[in-house]
């Protein structure tokens, strides 16, 4: 598995974590970088020292300047290091990246990797809806639904934050 944390002390914590779980230390690649359009830099915004709603689209009192990435140019390096992803029975993308989504999601041929995309969007920071995402990945093959997940997702609309889980075989949503 492979997970990505760009805000600098979650990351940490993420490490300290796999330190304390031995049995799952050896089966994660940490990355610490942001999930972007594009490979450079961006700045996040966040407002507590372990924040999850930190983002590069929103408003907070502090800022951090962090690695960023294609999801192309992530799959390019985790390969680089030997993992082999068609070791996995299933490929699953799950992200939370507080408005990245809609431009990873223009990575089409990166999306073909995979078996489930799961996706707490996030529009309301974008001038965006669910919509954009469901319509290219549907066009890949996959059978999406949408639900409301929390009290954002209530209070904005469902259309602008809420999950989105694709699958190409429908019986893998219901799992």
């Amino acid at each position: 598995m492979v997970a990505v944390e760009p805000l600098p002390s979650n990351y940490e914590v993420m490490l300290w974590n796999l330190e304390l779980n031995s049995d799952l230390k050896h089966r994660v690649v940490p990355v610490n970088a942001a999930i972007s359009g594009r490979d450079g830099f961006v700045e996040f915004s966040y407002s507590t020292p372990m924040d999850g709603g930190a983002s590069i689209y929103g408003g907070g009192r502090f800022k951090v300047r962090v690695r960023s990435m294609r999801l192309s140019t992530l799959i390019k390096e985790v390969t680089g290091m030997g993992l082999d992803l068609d070791r996995f029975k299933v490929r699953v993308l799950k992200m939370d990246c507080k408005g990245c989504e809609y431009d990873v999601i223009n990575e089409v041929d990166v999306l073909r990797l995979f078996d489930i995309v799961k996706i707490e969007y996030s529009g309301y920071l974008r001038g965006k809806t669910y919509h954009e995402l469901k319509s290219v990945l549907e066009k890949l093959g996959f059978i999406c639904r949408v639900w409301a997940h929390n009290e954002i997702a209530l209070r904005v609309g469902l259309d602008r934050h809420g999950m989105i889980t694709c699958a190409r075989n429908p019986s893998m949503l219901l799992r």
